[in-house]
């Protein structure tokens, strides 16, 4: 009984959309986040940007597209379905399968089934957005002194500003609306 628990667990987590739960995207990722990276290989900052998979991006697209905060906050609302799965077939089973088969597959407590699968996340997607804003933060810093040099426009400025602006307001709905549970 429980490999059959597993491996439906496994399979609700196959079936689960990318999809469900998705956040509104943070700033639009551009090539310009490629072209930060140093070309010359003894640079620090460096990156060698190969392709990953056979079937996957190249190297510079997967790095704008695949490992944006918007990313990972949609796989985290992922990982959330799928703990949610695991959590209604944890309900499901529990009084079909010993507590000791329970124990034995882990996770299916109901202290960490409601606090921790609650919890957990929450401190990953405020890591990210704590992140993001800080990395708009810099950037937009950044921004200020290329304007004081003359190296870009006021209009870049201000969308640096736009993107920093957005970021603070991602993070304070975060902080201000996500609370963590006991």
């Amino acid at each position: 009984m429980v490999k059959k628990v597993a491996v439906a667990v496994f399979s609700l987590g196959l079936l689960a959309s990318p999809e469900s739960g998705r956040t509104a995207p943070i700033m639009n990722v551009t090539q310009a986040t490629v072209s930060e990276v140093p070309q010359e290989p003894s640079a620090v900052g460096y990156l060698r940007l190969n392709k990953r998979h056979p079937d996957g991006a190249e190297g510079p697209q997967d790095f704008t597209s695949n490992f944006s905060a918007d990313q990972a906050l949609q796989r985290l609302a992922q990982m959330r379905s799928f703990l949610a799965s695991f959590r209604d077939l944890t309900d499901q089973v529990r009084h079909q399968v010993s507590a000791t088969q329970l124990q034995t597959l882990g996770n299916t407590g109901r202290d960490i089934q409601t606090i921790g699968f609650h919890n957990i996340p929450l401190t990953v997607e405020g890591t990210l957005l704590k992140q993001e804003y800080q990395l708009r933060q810099a950037q937009y810093q950044l921004a200020q002194l290329r304007l004081e040099r003359g190296d870009i426009s006021a209009q870049e400025l201000a969308k640096a500003r736009s993107a920093y602006a957005a970021a603070t307001s991602r993070f304070q709905t975060f902080w201000d609306t996500k609370k963590p549970t006991d």
